[in-house]
């Protein structure tokens, strides 16, 4: 009996120990999504499936309405259940109130209630640019990049918009969005901090077309990440640059003559970034074509060794690369004209200088 107890004994200790090993090792979750006009009007415009205009599958004339908070619950039931992201990079989100200086987003409010309903123990929260003065309700230019992100499983050292002043070059403004630094810090099991890295954010002016003042805008981008995190009293290597660029690489025309400058992709092969996004996928928004493959994952040289895989996966309704068309209007009702982009991140102790060491 006493044999049968110590065996039963050990055997609990193997497990346990084996399922916190487990848990520890979790790797993190990242994903870049612009989840089209959270807050503002607008949602449906330039037509393709779902959206409204003469370009539009199938054809509608107004535009979508704002999201009902059954939406929206079902926006936070897809990310705990389908993406299971820790941190998302968010593109479009309107700021509809301000508290305590802080800008807020009233539908982002009832999907962070709604994830931590959905999510035992997390603790959701984001955060978006501050502004002078909150923006007209019916602004359709009311849109900015922010984060959202699980406090459970890691931690926001430190988030500021770039210093980018914004000016027309190549016929388009630079920086109307202004790119967001990330510093995040992985929250181990045990409530000990673990790895940390750089999420650069980023929306590039509308267009593909406009691939010069997209190369402008990213040579910027990337030449002032150092300055810029400098200039907060961080010092960290790993940075990943993610978001809506408003620009395949691939496109090409019917005679396969590429349509878009090779030259951004080109530069940031230079600088050592590696694109996690696939020509494979074919696209990440639902133009009529869907030929749209321009949300983007580029991890510098650094960060690559942080990855789980050097991929990211894209959602799209009906499963693998492709999805199935016919389930793309419906899905755009409630969620958005853009398909997210994840990544994993693994677990592990830092092992990089403090800014101060």
């Amino acid at each position: 009996m006493t044999r049968n107890i110590s065996k039963l004994t050990i055997l609990t200790a193997i497990i346990t120990m084996a399922f916190n090993i487990c848990r520890a090792d979790e790797p993190m979750v990242v994903t870049t999504w612009n989840i089209e006009h959270l807050g503002s009007p607008g949602r449906g415009f330039g037509g393709g499936f779902g959206g409204f205009g003469r370009y539009s599958q199938p054809l509608r004339r107004d535009e979508l309405p704002r999201r009902t908070p059954e939406q929206l619950k079902n926006i936070a039931k897809f990310i705990h259940t389908n993406l299971k992201s820790d941190i998302i990079a968010l593109q479009e989100v309107a700021i509809t109130h301000q508290r305590r200086h802080r800008s807020l987003n009233k539908p982002l409010d009832q999907i962070t209630a709604e994830l931590n309903i959905l999510q035992e123990g997390a603790n959701w929260s984001y955060f978006l640019p501050y502004t002078n003065v909150v923006p007209e309700e019916e602004d359709e230019r009311n849109m900015f990049v922010g984060f959202l992100w699980n406090q459970k499983r890691v931690r926001l050292v430190k988030v500021f918009e770039m210093s980018m002043v914004d000016q027309v070059l190549a016929g388009k403004e630079l920086f109307a969005r202004k790119p967001m630094i990330g510093y995040f810090e992985e929250v181990r099991e045990d409530g000990s901090p673990g790895i940390d890295f750089v999420l650069v954010n980023i929306h590039l002016a509308s267009g593909q077309e406009h691939d010069e003042n997209h190369l402008i805008a990213m040579t910027l981008i990337e030449f002032g990440i150092a300055m810029d995190l400098a200039k907060h009293a961080v010092s960290e290597p790993s940075v990943i640059i993610l978001g809506d660029f408003n620009e395949n690489p691939e496109r090409e025309d019917e005679e396969g003559k590429a349509l878009t400058s090779p030259a951004m992709a080109e530069h940031m092969k230079f600088k050592g970034y590696i694109n996690l996004t696939l020509p494979t996928m074919e696209f990440t928004r639902m133009n009529n074509k869907l030929n749209s493959l321009i949300d983007h994952v580029m991890v510098n040289r650094s960060a690559q060794a942080l990855l789980l895989e050097p991929k990211a996966e894209v959602y799209k309704p009906g499963g693998g690369l492709l999805g199935n068309k016919e389930m793309f209007a419906p899905w755009r009702q409630t969620y958005s004209d853009h398909f997210p982009l994840s990544f994993k991140i693994k677990s592990g102790h830092d092992n990089d200088s403090d800014f101060f060491e």
